[in-house]
């Protein structure tokens, strides 16, 4: 089990990496749903469990949903 700290930080990489505004989606929820999949996937490559991302960032999809939106709001 890693500390909650290296997890957050794992995931505010991830973040910083991977949500960007994509012109033209207009289906946030199968995007936030392949940014999920994308972000467990890589969690789990680096030994963090589902369980330790939900401890550091709650429900996933409503952080990436929030994550997703602020990155639509900085680049219009």
């Amino acid at each position: 089990m890693k500390p909650k700290n290296d997890v957050q930080n794992f995931v505010n990489g991830w973040v910083a990496q991977n949500v960007r505004s994509v012109k033209g989606v207009s289906n946030v929820p199968s995007e936030v749903d392949r940014l999920a999949a994308s972000l467990t996937g890589d969690a789990r490559a680096q030994g963090i469990s589902g369980g330790e991302l939900h401890g550091a960032v709650g429900d996933i999809d409503d952080y990436l949903t929030e994550q997703y939106e602020q990155a639509c709001a900085a680049a219009a």
